[in-house]
């Protein structure tokens, strides 16, 4: 069976609407609202007729990012928005619709990952005058136009780049990575990385010493995570679990009535939830 969400125009579900379907045996279903509903929706309901519970977000951004409105749907429920309220209101433009297992693991990532990138950062930049500002930004990634058929985990960290005869010059850079599953074996690298530099008279020379560092830093980051991945695989062999897919949840984990919420507003970069469906 399906999982029928609406989307509103008006609260308490009036004005033009517009239907999503999607099927037991479909993972997603992502919505990208264009000139019907884009930056219109004022209400959403979500039913899950039968089949596999489903998570509703509905983002302020296109891309999947930004401040959202979710719904956590068991079987058989249905579960809605009457008024998304002064946050969300006429402010939505994407949404994603994800069919949950009923037997998952679900890793939040900002824990696993935060604490050795920086240790890792640091090492590297040390002796540089490149520094990190604030804690890296986990979120996910959800079919960019420059990798379409991805979920991606983008790790995002400010940067402040200090020169000895001039201004400070602010920068940042992204890595990107991907979790695939094969005979049963997580693996994770990094795939995309990016950096930017603040317009000026040094741009080109910073850039020029800083990307060669964090392409260097990708490969880095890639041998830390398949570390961490290996403990992981061994604690699911001798668990004897078996893993049928792998896939990703934006934001912090969530939770389902009854004894969860019926949805919550969040934002994307609070965090980024690794999950793996179970077949055993």
């Amino acid at each position: 069976m399906t999982v029928v969400t609406e989307f509103f125009e008006h609260v308490n579900f009036g004005g033009v609407s517009q239907t999503f379907t999607t099927a037991t045996g479909s993972r997603w279903h992502w919505i990208k609202f264009g000139s019907t509903l884009g930056n219109k929706v004022s209400s959403f309901r979500s039913n899950v007729v039968s089949g596999r519970a489903a998570n509703v977000y509905a983002f302020k951004n296109n891309d999947f990012t930004g401040d959202f409105a979710s719904l956590n749907v068991p079987t058989g429920w249905t579960c809605w928005w009457s008024n998304v309220g002064g946050q969300m209101n006429d402010d939505i433009e994407s949404a994603l619709i994800l069919r949950r297992n009923p037997k998952e693991i679900v890793q939040a990532l900002h824990a696993l990952m935060v604490p050795d990138f920086k240790t890792q950062f640091d090492n590297q930049a040390a002796g540089t005058q490149v520094h990190r500002v604030g804690d890296p930004i986990i979120y996910g990634v959800f079919f960019p136009s420059f990798d379409p058929g991805s979920m991606l985990v983008r790790i995002h960290q400010n940067l402040t780049v200090e020169l000895d005869c001039w201004w400070d010059y602010d920068a940042w850079v992204r890595f990107d990575l991907q979790f695939t599953l094969s005979n049963n074996q997580i693996d994770g690298f990094c795939k995309w990385f990016w950096v930017w530099v603040e317009g000026g008279v040094f741009s080109g020379q910073i850039f020029d010493q800083l990307e060669p560092r964090m392409r260097d830093a990708c490969g880095t980051l890639t041998a830390a995570l398949r570390d961490k991945l290996k403990l992981l695989n061994l604690g699911a062999a001798l668990a004897g679990y078996h893993f049928g897919a792998i896939y990703l949840l934006p934001g912090a984990q969530p939770s389902f009535p009854p004894g969860g919420p019926f949805g919550r507003v969040g934002n994307s970069n609070e965090d980024c939830c690794l999950v793996l469906t179970r077949t055993d």
